[in-house]
């Protein structure tokens, strides 16, 4: 009687120890990398890296995570800083990162100002 006890009683801590650890739906915590309102768009000369994240047992929601450049101050001087932030996967940048449509176009100049006279001495 004691045995049969004692090993529904082991079952019983590992199922609910095993339900716990997956982060199934009914749990109370998530670790999502994303907390707060995600930014609905970002420059893209920003950006450095994507990184994407679909949804799994610890974290329910799609979530994409840029690098980008920000501006800060060091030592008298302004530094660029890399920054982590999330960007919105339901908005239409989100949704062109989801479907690869996305490039980085760094050797791509464009032309402002007044086009270079050429003078014929």
């Amino acid at each position: 009687m004691h045995q049969a006890v004692l090993t529904l009683l082991c079952a019983l801590v590992f199922g609910v120890t095993l339900t716990h650890s997956a982060g199934q739906a009914g749990a109370l915590s998530q670790r999502c990398f994303c907390r707060g309102r995600p930014l609905i768009a970002v420059k893209s000369r920003w950006i450095h890296a994507v990184e994407l994240f679909p949804p799994s047992p610890s974290c329910s929601k799609m979530e994409i995570i840029l690098t980008v450049t920000g501006k800060g101050k060091g030592k008298g001087k302004e530094v660029n800083k890399k920054l982590k932030v999330c960007l919105d996967p339901n908005k239409r940048q989100g949704q062109s990162f989801l479907k690869g449509k996305w490039k980085q176009n760094k050797n791509k100049k464009k032309t402002r100002g007044r086009k270079e006279k050429i003078i014929n001495v």
